[in-house]
This record gives structure tokens, C-alpha cells and sequence, in this order.
């Protein structure tokens, strides 16, 4: 099947009139936005071609001898300097430019200039910026800046591991130069109980086992602290039996809540995703807390815990001045301590500690104000 084509008008090739030139060309010019020029040494324009006439209103041979800054807006002269100093070395530059119009203001050009031929020393080819053209544009610059930012991030990320790895091996050195002493501290009054035996007085007895019992937990706590700093990568959760771990924070503590008259009940603990040393921390500093802002004698400090759908929640409620509601978040801020509380010594740092641990090990933590004291809480997954 044949398909055939509509009728054109025929033209001659030759002797075509000045009219016929001009229609030919308009024609053309409607189907593209594409401007040229060539500029001779004087920065004048020598040739035109293109949609001149429908992008910015010139008569093409109106614009033929002048200098090109009678098109070009005076702030963008400068640039175009610029532009044309490039392309006489031999260097194509490109750029926008806004041009004059004669009609609806001006027009944002991008231009493209290279080296011209013999008088012709400059030429360019051009096309308007439309808004598809604008929003490729920006959409180019800033994927560009996007790179740029990706490239600082990743030399930050850089610095930031170099920094991690000198921290890590700083904690360690300094974890080793605390827990040296406590361990002499603690060691020293074991020797010095069993080498005395009867001999030792049974109240110097009593201080020498505190003595020992601090230096344990200090160094319990230290320990704890290395293992969150070198962890960096995560922690390795493993299932961990609550009451197990309670029983011998109890034991540490004993000689202290016995002096007190505290009695601690103990409820049915489960069994969580944690790592027992952190874990031990937490609980240590969370009895600690109970025995020095309780009641100056007795009192009861309670452990229990309860199902909840993050895993376990496992609670040290003891009896005090209830917290104020507005320092139940702060109160886990480093160097915060209770406010109006200073019978009881302390830096402020332990309840910090239970929430740096207790996030590291992918749970949270918190206090509910009672009646007649405080139950502090914290949130483990279930192994």
C-alpha cells in the first residue's frame, strides 16, 4: 500500500527572491529556539542566524555592526568578558546570559562561545532557558551539591572512625590505670582479713569488707564502661537470667541495707537479651540510688517486673520524696542529682550510666513518681 504525501508548494533553487529568503528562514526560525552569532575582533556582531526575531524581537539585520552589549543586560557584561577572553584561547566556555527583548522583558539565554574562524573571531550558539530548562539546570546543581555534601560526609566519617578507634584505645588504657589500684585496694583487704583471722578486731573487719566491696564495684563499673566504649559495632546480647544477676548485687550490697534496716523484696524475674555486666551496673547503681535517697532507717526497696510488648519491664521502686514530675526526664541528664537532696554524696553520674547502658542495649529507661517514693524502670527485649 502507498502512502502519499500531501502537495508542497515547489520553490525555485535559484534566483530566489529576498522574500522568499526571509519567509524560508522564519519558517525555520518557528521550529527552533536556536540563536547564533559570530563577533568580529571589535566585539561587534558580524553574522546572525535563528530565532533572533521570535525569542527576543531583533531584526537580525538591525542587529549586523553593533557591539554585542547593546543585547546583553549590563550586570551579565562582566561575565561575558569572561566568556569571550576563554574562547579566544581556544577554550569553549559556556554560560547564561540575560539578553535584552523588545517586548515582555528579558530572556534568560545559555550560551555556548568558542573560537571563531579568520574575522569571525568568536562564535556562539545559544538557545533560550524555558522553566524545563531552568529545572534541569537545578536539578544538575544540586545533585552537584548533593555529591559535594556525600564527599564531606564520608571524609567526616573518616575522621570520626579515626577519632573512635583513639578513644577506644584511650578508654582502655585508662580503664587499666582505675582498675589497677582497686584491684590492689580489693585484694589488700582480703590478705589483710585472712592473714589477721581472730586476731582482727570484728568492727575493722566490717570496714575492711566494705572497703573491699567498693573497690568491687568500682572496678564493676569501670568494666561496664570499657565494654560500652568498645563496642562501637554493638553490643553481643545474650539471654541473661534477671535474678541471678540480682542475687549478687544483693550480696554486694548486703552490709549496707543491713546497717540501713532496708529490706529489699524480691519478685519473679525473667529472663532478657542483655549483657550481664552492664546489667549489673544498671542494677547497682538503681539499689544504690534506693539505699541513699531513702529513709535515713528502714524502709522497703521492692524488684519486680512486668510483660510489656517492647519485652520486660523490670522496676526498683523504694520509698523517698517522690520526684517532682518535671525531673523525670532530667534526672537521667549527666551531673544531675536530685533537687534539694544533699545529705547524700554522689557526682550525679550514676543514673546518666543506666540510661547510656540501658539504650546500648537496645532498651529504655524511666521513673514513675508513687506516693511515698519513686519506681525507676527499665525496658529490656525478652530472650
Amino acid at each position: 500500500m502507498q502512502t502519499r504525501m500531501a502537495t508542497l508548494p515547489q520553490h525555485p533553487r535559484a534566483g530566489s527572491s529576498l522574500a522568499h529568503v526571509k519567509a524560508r528562514e522564519a519558517a525555520f526560525g518557528g521550529l527552533s529556539r536556536e540563536l547564533r552569532f559570530c563577533l568580529d575582533a571589535g566585539g561587534c556582531f558580524a553574522h546572525l542566524e535563528g530565532a533572533w526575531e521570535s525569542t527576543l524581537g531583533h531584526e537580525q539585520a538591525e542587529l549586523i555592526g553593533t557591539h554585542w552589549t547593546t543585547v546583553v543586560i549590563e550586570d551579565d557584561h562582566a561575565a561575558m568578558r569572561v566568556a569571550i577572553e576563554h574562547a579566544l584561547r581556544h577554550e569553549v566556555r559556556e554560560l547564561d546570559l540575560r539578553m535584552k527583548a523588545t517586548a515582555g522583558g528579558p530572556r534568560a539565554v545559555h550560551w555556548t562561545l568558542a573560537r571563531g574562524n579568520g574575522s569571525e573571531v568568536v562564535a556562539a550558539v545559544g538557545q533560550e532557558r524555558t522553566a524545563q530548562h531552568h529545572a534541569a539546570a537545578d536539578a544538575r546543581g544540586e545533585a552537584a551539591r548533593l555529591q559535594r555534601r556525600v564527599e564531606e560526609l564520608e571524609a567526616l566519617v573518616e575522621d570520626l572512625g579515626d577519632h573512635s578507634r583513639s578513644m577506644e584505645g584511650f578508654a582502655a588504657t585508662a580503664a587499666h590505670q582505675l582498675s589497677e589500684p582497686l584491684i590492689v585496694a580489693e585484694s589488700g583487704t582480703i590478705m589483710v582479713s585472712e592473714e589477721l583471722g581472730d586476731a582482727l578486731d570484728p568492727e575493722l573487719r566490717a570496714r575492711l569488707d566494705a572497703i573491699g566491696r567498693g573497690a568491687a564495684r568500682a572496678r564493676q563499673v569501670i568494666d561496664g564502661l570499657l565494654i560500652d566504649a568498645r563496642s562501637a559495632n554493638g553490643i553481643e546480647l545474650r539471654p541473661v537470667e534477671v535474678s541471678q544477676v540480682v542475687e549478687r548485687v544483693l550480696e554486694d550490697l548486703a552490709p549496707r541495707m543491713r546497717d540501713r534496716a532496708v529490706i529489699c523484696d524480691v519478685g519473679k524475674l525473667p529472663t532478657v537479651r542483655a549483657e550481664t555486666r552492664l546489667l549489673a551496673v544498671v542494677y547497682q547503681n538503681l539499689l544504690s540510688n534506693a539505699l541513699k535517697y531513702g529513709p535515713r532507717d528502714g524502709g522497703l526497696v521492692t524488684l519486680r517486673s512486668e510483660r510489656c510488648k517492647e519485652g520486660w519491664k523490670l522496676i526498683v521502686a523504694s520509698e523517698g520524696a517522690p520526684l517532682p514530675a518535671d525531673q523525670t526526664r532530667r534526672i537521667f541528664e549527666p551531673w544531675r542529682r536530685i533537687p534539694g537532696e544533699r545529705r547524700a554524696p554522689g557526682s550525679g553520674l550514676g543514673l546518666a550510666i543506666c540510661a547510656r547502658l540501658v539504650d546500648r542495649m537496645g532498651g529504655s529507661i524511666g521513673v514513675e513518681p508513687q506516693a511515698d517514693g519513686n519506681a525507676f524502670y527499665f525496658v529490656l527485649p525478652a530472650a
